[in-house]
């Protein structure tokens, strides 16, 4: 991971821009927005409403510490640490995150949870979609994620995303590696 001397205000960058409103496969909407700092208790809610086989997905094993999680996806300062969250309904339930890390100076690791009731909509290629975008905006050229190799469903997310990509197999897991942009 690449250190940062000093992490820019966070309220400060806050990209507004990248707020919208998506329509999934069956026709419902959610709202796609960057992380802010107050999303904690609806992460840990998130995390927590996942089931364990989504979590052990997301998370590579099922023993995770749900406050810890949270509290690290809602610390982001929008240059090495990125997060989206899709919300639903009046309430602004999230019920889909996705997240970069900068790895070095171009590249970073993606990482996507999808709410088990949302999943299957469409929603994970629309948020790899707006993840590339923020990293491309950010000087990031590359993406990589790794995927259990059981996790057939978060390829195929990727796969469908239109990016064109590169997945290879490491001991378990599927490295999936993908431009931030179409054009260079």
């Amino acid at each position: 991971m690449c250190a940062v001397a000093e992490a820019p205000d966070a309220a400060a960058v806050y990209p507004h821009h990248r707020v919208a409103d998506v329509v999934l496969r069956d026709g419902s909407t959610v709202n796609v927005r960057p992380v802010r700092p107050d999303d904690e208790p609806r992460l840990r809610s998130f995390l927590a409403g996942l089931s364990e086989r989504s979590r052990y997905l997301r998370f590579f094993g099922g023993g995770v510490d749900l406050e810890q999680q949270a509290r690290r996806a809602a610390e982001v300062d929008f240059h090495d640490r990125y997060g989206l969250v899709a919300t639903a309904g009046p309430e602004g339930v999230i019920v889909a995150h996705a997240v970069w890390l900068r790895s070095d100076t171009d590249h970073a690791e993606v990482a996507i949870a999808v709410a088990d009731a949302y999943q299957g909509r469409g929603l994970g290629t629309i948020l790899v979609g707006h993840l590339a975008e923020a990293a491309a905006e950010a000087g990031i050229t590359s993406l990589e994620a790794r995927v259990l190799s059981v996790n057939r469903q978060m390829i195929e997310v990727f796969r469908e995303s239109g990016f064109p990509m590169n997945v290879r197999s490491e001991l378990g897991e599927a490295l999936v590696d993908f431009p931030a942009s179409f054009t260079p």
